[in-house]
């Protein structure tokens, strides 16, 4: 009896919506409903979110890869569906450069090397090209192509369970006949769902605002999506938001949103549009410029090097913690490096900080009376100190040094959610287990005209 040989592909593909519509992850739906009958999933699709700081991404600079097995006489087959569903699907504008790749096999270590790159750095488009060349046994892009680069990197970021940190997140999506019309959610069967399913979902609510955050408001065609630490407690929440309009279509994916893996693989480097994560001593006081946003001087210690450091408005009460630091203080310094044409020079834009040191600072008043106990004051240029009450003088007395009692205490801070980057580890799963492996349940994902 002849053995079916079946081999193991990887489609990576990125650059597909723009902000006039469509959206990667509901390609990708797409695609998993037009291959599920000839291939075998050995993953759940994987949304990888990349360096946030890239100024041409469209939303959430998120692309997508798939992992499957497939008999060796299909192989063809998947992939020209594969070319053919982003041939079709993608939105047809000058500013969207899909690309798409396939690997067979094992993944290389240069494509691993290539994605943990893309979660800090802007790789061009030319090397993305080049590798495609190298290790893609496919490849194919559309305009400038562009979306090879994320293609790649999501491909190559496996987020294998021994290495690296990673969640879920389940996208509901819109018939089409809805999709620019206002999203019909229930509000507070959000915030039911999020308190009863609390730690095991995230970023559901901004506790500052109260606002709901789990639906888009753009012409893309999520209806919304709720982030979570495993697939189960996804569809329980997906059952508890209550909707008025028809679902098309909904998928499970696997994520490194949520978990901090771009400042993983950063360093304290000014390059415009990198990621940074350093040890930052405060300089000079902060101040308050026009618009709300913060800024204070910084040196970067292990470089020795001056930096301005940014909170800026969207991070609302976070902003209130970067102006209560003082000279001498010190954090560990995560964010974005953007040069910032307001104040000439580059600026290390936060996502959260580590504040781990406070400096001691004093003011300085004139001494008590050591006749009647009153505060004294000053007789004088070099003429020290005298009571108005007992007419004591003294040209010795200095002035008493009194500690300033800090507003701020040592501690991790982060934005609230509305502000909050797709990658950045919220508060919500600090104290959550991380998880070793992972497990494909049934129904993560569904197309509602197969029922």
């Amino acid at each position: 009896m002849q053995q079916i040989s079946k081999i193991t592909l990887h489609i990576g593909f990125d650059d597909t919506d723009s902000l006039e519509g469509s959206c990667t992850t509901f390609i990708a739906t797409e695609l998993i409903n037009r291959l599920h009958k000839r291939v075998e999933f050995l993953d759940y699709p994987r949304l990888i979110r990349n360096n946030p700081n890239i100024p041409w991404k469209t939303r959430g600079n998120g692309a997508i890869a798939l992992t499957l097995s497939v008999h060796e006489d299909f192989v063809e087959n998947v992939i020209s569906t594969s070319i053919n569903t982003i041939e079709e699907l993608h939105q047809n504008n000058p500013d969207t450069n899909p690309g798409i790749v396939i690997l067979k096999g094992k993944i290389p270590k240069e494509i691993h090397n290539f994605a943990s790159r893309a979660l800090t750095e802007v790789i061009s488009i030319s090397k993305a090209k080049e590798y495609a060349e190298r290790y893609c046994y496919k490849h194919h892009f559309i305009g400038n192509g562009r979306g090879i680069i994320g293609g790649l990197a999501a491909v190559g970021n496996e987020l294998n369970p021994e290495e690296e940190d990673f969640t879920y997140e389940i996208l509901t999506y819109r018939t089409s006949d809805y999709i620019g019309k206002k999203r019909s959610l229930n509000d507070e069967s959000v915030r039911r769902m999020d308190e009863q399913l609390s730690p095991l979902v995230f970023n559901n609510i901004d506790e500052e605002s109260r606002k709901v955050l789990i639906n888009p408001a753009g012409l893309d065609p999520v209806l919304y999506g709720i982030r979570g630490e495993n697939p189960e407690i996804l569809l329980q929440a997906k059952e508890l938001v209550q909707i008025e309009e028809p679902l098309d279509s909904y998928c499970i994916f696997r994520s490194n949103q949520g978990t901090d893996q771009h400042f993983k693989y950063s360093k304290p480097i000014i390059r415009n549009f990198s990621v940074f994560k350093g040890e930052v001593k405060v300089i000079e006081k902060p101040e308050t410029f026009v618009g709300g946003h913060v800024f204070f001087k910084g040196l970067i210690l292990e470089k020795n090097q001056m930096i301005d450091v940014a909170a800026f408005e969207p991070s609302k009460k976070f902003r209130n913690v970067i102006r209560d630091l003082l000279p001498g203080d010190k954090l560990v310094a995560y964010g974005g490096i953007r040069y910032k044409t307001e104040i000439q020079n580059f600026a290390l834009q936060l996502e959260k900080s580590d504040i781990h040191f406070l400096s001691e600072h004093f003011k300085e008043e004139s001494p008590f009376c050591p006749k009647c106990e009153k505060r004294m004051t000053s007789d004088g240029f070099n003429k020290g100190y005298k009571c108005k009450k007992c007419s004591y003088k003294d040209r010795t007395l200095q002035k008493t040094k009194i500690p300033i009692q800090r507003k701020i205490t040592l501690g991790t801070y982060i934005p609230p959610e509305q502000a909050q980057r797709h990658l950045v580890k919220p508060f919500r799963r600090y104290n959550v287990q991380r998880k070793k492996s992972f497990e494909i349940i049934e129904n993560w994902w569904k197309k509602s005209s197969n029922n």
